[in-house]
């Protein structure tokens, strides 16, 4: 199944076709074949479902596609693509700022979405081949050291050891964001599960990086790592300034 998704998509590129490359992909019945590996006889572990989605999305850069929006099978959760303009966006372990996110392309816009809609969305931009969200996102399940710790009473010892802890994490995730750029040098990864913050102007979602083909879900790295902890969005318990 993964070669005939992978020889689909080979086609694809290479057909002389005028039509973009992403419309191409679709009429092709690229996501329907990834339906129908579901209800297969064989009974396609999801596990190994959602490796041939993530590689299909993966292959769409390498095809000249710099966005994309492309729905799951069965789910109908929408997979999205942003990129950001400098490695510096990173701010810690988890949360990237400033995040360009292709939420409406006009060459193929998401099934069941209208315009008005997309005001969910913080920091909403027309652009030429779409409507974007510019916004912060906050990796969902985990939580990293602060880089500004919060002071109360603690000893200048434990707001030390948390800040370098940050920088460690803060490190991490830069470096699996570098290992996912494009030979242009393009900072992209994969965005599931956007939800509004409970602050203003960022959304909370799940982030999976790329590198040599191996899909890796940034929030699982950084938590076997020991660069995070396992959060629920509620009150923060863990002391990061811990011996």
């Amino acid at each position: 199944m993964f070669l005939k998704v992978v020889g689909t998509l080979r086609r694809a590129v290479h057909a002389k076709h005028d039509m973009p490359r992403v419309i191409l992909l679709y009429r092709l019945k690229v996501v329907g074949t990834l339906r129908r590996a579901v209800h297969a006889k064989h009974d396609m572990p999801r596990a190994i479902l959602r490796k041939i989605t993530l590689a299909f999305l993966l292959y769409l850069p390498l095809a000249g596609c710099e966005t994309f929006d492309v729905l799951l099978p069965e789910s109908s959760t929408p997979i999205y693509y942003g990129t950001i303009d400098s490695i510096d966006n990173v701010y810690d372990g988890d949360t990237i700022q400033d995040v360009a996110i292709l939420i409406y392309p006009f060459y193929s816009p998401t099934p069941g979405m209208s315009e008005a809609q997309l005001t969910l969305w913080p920091g909403i931009e027309r652009r030429a081949d779409g409507i974007y969200s510019v916004t912060d996102i906050r990796i969902a399940g985990i939580d990293t050291p602060e880089k500004r710790p919060i002071r109360g009473d603690r000893s200048e010892a434990s707001i030390q050891r948390e800040k370098e802890r940050a920088e460690a994490a803060t490190d991490f995730l830069k470096q699996l964001l570098l290992d996912n750029s494009k030979d242009d040098g393009t900072l992209g990864f994969v965005i599931q599960n956007p939800e509004p913050d409970k602050y203003a102007g960022r959304i909370v979602a799940d982030v999976i990086c790329f590198k040599e083909g191996v899909s890796t879900d940034v929030a699982e790295a950084l938590l076997e790592a020991g660069h995070a902890v396992v959060y629920d969005g509620g009150t923060k318990t863990h002391d990061w300034g811990a011996e």
